[in-house]
């Protein structure tokens, strides 16, 4: 069991993947880790990550499959942090290993279904005293800080919704680690687009139709359109937030390739084509020639909370301002990094398995964030926009 304060013993399965690489540099640039080991099937890859970063770090090769592999490396460690996707996969195991090993867990599942399914262990995790946080990446992670911090501006809330841009879920090229023309992270987006969708609806779990349009009235910014997306935030936002009526994450970009997404999509749900050919065919999308140049107005990633203030009715956008050059590696890395720093520093709160919005206060994870989105940003305040219209 770990002492706050404490430089800590972590091991970050999946850390010489695109994630997991700033994961590691970011957590050993806060000073949380003791030892930080980058454990990673390729052991080459794991080896060049630990070299570049120095200081704790030392490589480890680890299939995260084999579970007596998992007890062995998790058992000379205070702190678990999991990239390793597919997470419908590896969540289940990996937390299970973590928690035998009497470690906390920290990840960026960005699977709806795992996330219904890691609850389960809440139970065994306050016996043992451990800290479980699921989703901590860009979204779900930012998203959800931001949507508390929305909904901390209304009385009351009755809708909530997270969203983000396509544009901003790249992986960037970086010396030596090339990223790959079809990610796992395209994966994921086909499937989360290719079945019914799990959201809150009308006051309840209920499901809706992916890649369904959505037109919004955003605060600063007017009507917008975006689309339906599995991802975790609905799963979790309403258990901060019972009464909320409707809670739903949405993507946004050009319409054209929204289009070309239903229609893969819909040929992988057919069986006509399988998982890799989907995902490449999404990774390299043909343009239409008579596509009409447009740039989805919202931002990169957001949070819209819909209530009530003062008894007007009333809508609060809550988003950063700026995003990592590294775009979505350092987006979604970073964020987890400042979650072990904060268990580091005993600012967690309560044990057992906790969605960000209910592990962290907003503030103190937006005014670490800040400095390493860009270091001219010193505090929350310099890194978030928060607009607010009433009526």
């Amino acid at each position: 069991m770990s002492e706050p304060h404490r430089p800590l013993r972590i091991i970050a399965v999946g850390g010489a993947g695109s994630m997991g690489r700033w994961a590691v540099r970011t957590i050993a640039g806060l000073g949380s880790a003791e030892v930080l080991t980058v454990a990673d099937i390729d052991l080459d890859r794991a080896e060049r990550v630990a070299a570049s970063v120095g200081g704790p770090c030392r490589a480890l090769r680890l299939d995260a499959t084999d579970p007596d592999q998992l007890a062995a490396a998790f058992a000379e460690h205070d702190v678990v942090v999991n990239t390793m996707g597919p997470f419908a996969t590896f969540v289940r195991p990996i937390l299970t290993a973590a928690l035998h090993a009497e470690c906390h867990y920290l990840d960026i599942n960005d699977d709806w279904q795992p996330t219904v399914e890691v609850f389960d262990f809440d139970e065994e995790a306050r016996r043992r005293g451990l800290h479980v946080v699921v989703g901590l990446g860009g979204s779900p992670g930012v998203t959800n800080l931001c949507a508390v911090h929305a909904a901390d501006q209304l009385d009351v809330v009755t809708e909530l919704h997270t969203g983000w841009k396509l544009s901003g879920a790249t992986i960037v090229d970086e010396p030596g680690f090339p990223a790959p023309t079809a990610s796992a992270a395209v994966e994921h987006w086909l499937h989360q687009c290719a079945q019914p969708v799990r959201a809150w609806v009308d006051g309840a779990t209920g499901t809706v139709d992916p890649v369904e349009q959505v037109d919004l009235d955003f605060p600063g910014l007017g009507k917008v359109t975006a689309y339906t997306m599995g991802h975790p935030e609905p799963i979790t936002l309403p258990r901060r937030y019972p009464g909320l009526q409707s809670s739903l994450n949405l993507q946004s970009g050009p319409a054209w390739l929204f289009e070309y997404l239903r229609e893969v999509c819909a040929r992988f749900a057919a069986g006509e084509i399988d998982l890799e050919t989907g995902a490449a065919m999404l990774a390299d999308p043909p343009k239409p020639a008579d596509a009409v140049h447009e740039r989805s107005a919202l931002p990169i990633e957001w949070s819209l909370a819909i209530g009530e203030k003062d008894g007007e009715p009333c809508r609060v956008a809550v988003y950063p301002r700026f995003f990592h050059p590294a775009k979505m590696g350092g987006n979604t890395g970073i964020p987890l990094a400042i979650g072990v720093e904060l268990l580091r520093r005993g600012q967690l709160r309560e044990t057992g398995v906790h969605a960000p919005e209910t592990a962290i206060e907003p503030r103190a994870f937006f005014d670490l964030l800040a400095p390493l989105t860009d270091e001219s940003l010193t505090s929350a305040d310099d890194l978030l926009a928060v607009v607010e219209e009433r009526g």
